[in-house]
């Protein structure tokens, strides 16, 4: 991944407007919370970041790791929350006929209102969200491609209102889903009427149709923790007349999460996920050579220590995935693992594939 647009980091609107906010639309006071570098970079790229069904922004804000990213990066990341739908389940209404929320009016006035206040890129602002955000970031594909420039989706799939659609624009989409998911299907969607069927062989058909693409190659990622019983491959989709390309990182083995988080550790959904808009933001789209192409450790073990061989965050998860610590370590920096009992240490920086380690 290349740095976005380093004259950005030198331009800089002196706006301070991170955190809890609120954006009032059609009567009703929504909360959102706004994370990246401060001052505000003029002309930054925007991301809406869509938590999923019974989630909030909050929870997708402290798990993702897109804070931390786009203070590094230079891009403000923006967490919208959701309203409740008539089971008083906080939701998002991607056509589902669950509530009358107008939530395609709202992320596109709230988008349209960061973009003027802050002067933040109208042509680098894109949308991506987990499981019923997913569903919502291809909503805004099918209807606001004017607003939203790419989209992509962990999880989640098409509505039955949404899958068909034939936007005048269509936009670069990156696709991340197990093809053991049990919430959403990999091959059968969620199955209700209005949540739909759409598998997303069915998805990629239908986009790639639209798109035009010409060519697909297929890349088997480094399997970098075989204790969590996945493996992923790596799809793209290319060659359209308009430049479109759509991505998909078919996570074989995997469920309903949000990769490098918990479940698999082969891929980090958020990286892949900024790689993406950064690559689009940037008017190219990096080759599946200079995205997967094996880079030196950035951690290696000495003894009873790991010492860091660039800044990377470091994640303490046990055998389950689960996360237990975390940690920044500077280039050069030894550090010593506390307790007992065989814990898997990832390490992360961007740009970069994650680098597991088994530590007992």
């Amino acid at each position: 991944m290349r740095p976005l647009l380093p004259l950005l980091l030198l331009l800089a609107t002196g706006a301070h407007a991170l955190g809890q906010l609120e954006f009032e639309y059609g009567g009703v006071t929504r909360t959102y919370y706004m994370e990246g570098p401060d001052p505000i970079p003029e002309g930054a790229p925007l991301i809406f970041v869509l938590h999923g069904y019974t989630s909030n922004a909050q929870l997708i804000r402290a798990y993702s790791g897109f804070s931390p990213l786009a203070e590094e990066e230079g891009f403000i990341a923006v967490f919208p929350q959701g309203t409740k739908d008539i089971f008083n389940i906080a939701h998002w209404n991607a056509n589902l006929n669950q509530s009358n929320t107008d939530d395609h009016g709202f992320l596109v006035a709230l988008a349209q209102y960061l973009q003027d206040e802050y002067g933040l890129s109208a042509e680098c602002t894109y949308a991506c969200g987990m499981s019923n955000g997913g569903f919502m970031s291809y909503s805004l594909a099918c209807e606001h491609p004017d607003v939203f420039s790419a989209i992509g989706s962990v999880t989640g799939s098409m509505s039955t209102e949404d899958f068909g659609c034939t936007p005048q624009e269509v936009v670069p989409i990156v696709h991340l889903h197990g093809t053991e998911d049990n919430t959403v299907s990999y091959d059968n969607g969620v199955g209700y009427p209005a949540w739909g069927n759409a598998s997303v062989p069915a998805i990629i058909d239908h986009w790639t149709g639209l798109m035009g693409t010409s060519t697909v190659e297929v890349t088997a990622l480094p399997n970098l923790e075989s204790n969590d019983l996945t493996s992923v491959d790596f799809l793209r989709y290319s060659g359209s007349p308009g430049g479109q390309e759509f991505h998909h990182y078919r996570v074989n083995g995997g469920g309903h999460d949000w990769f490098g988080v918990w479940g698999s550790q082969d891929v980090e959904a958020t990286l892949v996920l900024w790689d993406f808009f950064s690559a689009q933001c940037a008017g190219e789209f990096t080759s599946v050579d200079a995205q997967h192409a094996p880079a030196p450790a950035l951690v290696e073990p000495f003894g009873d220590r790991i010492r860091a061989n660039a800044e990377v965050r470091i994640s303490i998860l046990d055998l389950q995935g689960r996360l237990l610590e975390t940690l920044t370590l500077s280039a050069g920096e030894m550090w010593q693992p506390a307790g007992r009992g065989i814990r898997l240490i990832k390490a992360a920086a961007p740009g970069r594939q994650p680098q597991v380690l088994y530590w007992d």
